[in-house]
């Protein structure tokens, strides 16, 4: 047990961009532990598709008759091809059937061998799944996360570079100017970087870090993009210093309201948040 108020030893980053975005749905999420999931098709897929990718750093194959099963058990289990499900679903919403994000994920984890190949020439695995438990500077929680990617590519002058790496399941262009630019989603992998680097001694000029975006809908062939993201020392210090004033926020109580993030909020226009 910890006096921190969510009552767990750590933070991840997932938290700490909900409270970012908005203080209260943090408290409403991680300190009352109000459980608001939905299904997701988004996620169920997402899920399959980073269990293949993952298979293949490990063990250079995809199981893939028995991850598209998965994903034909989730839609048959949530109904995501039920017509009254599609109903109730936001106007943004487009419909596919199951076997359509089928033929998605098995040309994804097509494509992500020539892909690597091309992007990291001579690249080896290090790791997939590595978890990260590490100290916060004066703070009495850890951070905790996965990092879904690290590889080693060598350099020219013999010496290897290192990739910490996030796959990101995006549309079928990949992310639009506007998410490419936002600090939120470069945090997560510049603050993996910074931690994967100082526990294992490694100098930062060593290690890279970016996304591979795999596009659903994607064409055969082009099905993934890799996003470097530049995580020099001040957009280091900046993602660092918004993890501490997050913990040192939630430990003294403070939780206003976001107004301006309710748009997606599954607690907006709920009895939890009016």
């Amino acid at each position: 047990m910890t006096d921190f108020p969510t009552q767990k030893p750590h933070v991840s980053y997932s938290e700490v961009r909900n409270w970012k975005e908005c203080p209260y749905r943090h408290k409403l999420l991680y300190i009352d532990k109000i459980d608001v999931f939905k299904p997701s098709p988004y996620l169920d897929f997402g899920t399959q598709v980073h269990e293949g990718c993952e298979s293949y750093l490990n063990t250079k194959t995809v199981p893939k008759e028995k991850l598209l099963e998965n994903i034909r058990n989730a839609w048959e289990e949530h109904g995501f091809d039920d017509p009254e499900w599609v109903k109730k679903q936001p106007g943004w919403y487009k419909y596919h059937p199951v076997e359509e994000w089928c033929t998605w994920a098995s040309n994804m984890w097509d494509d992500v061998p020539r892909f690597l190949d091309e992007t990291f020439p001579g690249w080896e695995p290090v790791s997939a799944e590595e978890e990260l438990y590490e100290e916060i500077e004066d703070k009495l929680v850890k951070f905790k996360g996965f990092i879904d990617v690290i590889i080693k590519a060598p350099r020219k002058n013999g010496t290897w570079k290192y990739w910490i790496l996030d796959w990101k399941t995006a549309k079928s262009y990949g992310w639009d100017s506007r998410k490419k630019r936002d600090f939120l989603t470069q945090a997560q992998i510049i603050l993996y970087k910074h931690f994967w680097a100082t526990k294992n001694n490694i100098p930062l000029k060593d290690v890279g870090c970016g996304f591979i975006l795999l596009k659903r809908g994607g064409k055969p062939g082009n099905m993934c993009d890799f996003l470097p993201i530049s995580a020099g020392p001040k957009m280091m210090e900046k993602s660092r210093k918004m993890v501490k004033s997050m913990i040192t926020s939630v430990s003294r109580g403070f939780f206003v309201k976001n107004r301006n993030s309710c748009r997606f909020c599954d607690f907006h226009d709920t009895p939890h948040c009016v």
